[in-house]
C-alpha cells in the first residue's frame, strides 16, 4: 500500500492523537474534533501562529506565564516542545499529511531526539523506543510524549495538555 493510499482522507473536522509514555510505548490513540475545543484558546493559538509563523520560541503571558513553547516546522510537519519554568514537560509531533518526505525527516528527528533523552533511556526496556510512531499512518496526527517531573504541578501539566491540543488544532488548520 502506498503513502497516498494510507493518507488520502486528511480530516478537516479534527485530528488523530497518539500518546506515548516516556518509555517509548504507545499508551493510547484517539481523535479530537476541532469544534470540541475552546474557541477562546483556539483563537489565542491561531493568533500566535499568525503573528510568529510556525517556527518560534514563545513565552506565554498571564495565567500561562510559566509555560514556554518552542515550535519548529517544515512543510506541514512540526515538533513542539513545552516547558514549565524551563523544565521539559511535553514533546509533540504534528503531521498534517501534506509532504511525505518532510514528515519522514521530521518524524525521524523527533524520535531520535526522544531516544537521546536520559529520561527515556532510563525508562525504556526497548532498544528502539517509539518505533510504533512510524507505524501510525492516520493524518492529520498529533503524537504526544509527556515527561513526568515531580517539580511540575498537576495544574501546570493540565494547562500544557490543553494548550498543546489547541496549538495542534491551530497548526493543522493554518494556511502555511
Amino acid at each position: 500500500m502506498s503513502y497516498a493510499d494510507n493518507h488520502t482522507a486528511i480530516d478537516a473536522e479534527g485530528f488523530y492523537l497518539a500518546a506515548f509514555g516516556v518509555d517509548g510505548v504507545l499508551e493510547g490513540e484517539g481523535y479530537w474534533n476541532h469544534n470540541d475545543l475552546s474557541k477562546r484558546w483556539l483563537m489565542l493559538c491561531e493568533e500566535l501562529i499568525a503573528e510568529k509563523g510556525v517556527n518560534f520560541d514563545h513565552q506565554w503571558t498571564g495565567p500561562l506565564s510559566k509555560i514556554r513553547t518552542k515550535m519548529t516546522s517544515a512543510n506541514g510537519a512540526c515538533i513542539c516542545t513545552f516547558f514549565v519554568v524551563d523544565r521539559t514537560v511535553s514533546s509533540v509531533l504534528l503531521l498534517r499529511g501534506i509532504e511525505p518526505r518532510s514528515e519522514l525527516e521530521v518524524s525521524m528527528m523527533f524520535v531520535e531526539s526522544l531516544r537521546a533523552s536520559p529520561l527515556v533511556a532510563a525508562a525504556s526496556d526497548s532498544s528502539e523506543p517509539f518505533a510504533d510512531a512510524a507505524l501510525i499512518v492516520k493524518r492529520p496526527l498529533m503524537i504526544v510524549v509527556p515527561f513526568p517531573d515531580p517539580v511540575v504541578s498537576d495544574e501546570s501539566y493540565d494547562l500544557v495538555r490543553e494548550l498543546s491540543l489547541h496549538l495542534a488544532s491551530a497548526f493543522m488548520r493554518a494556511e502555511i
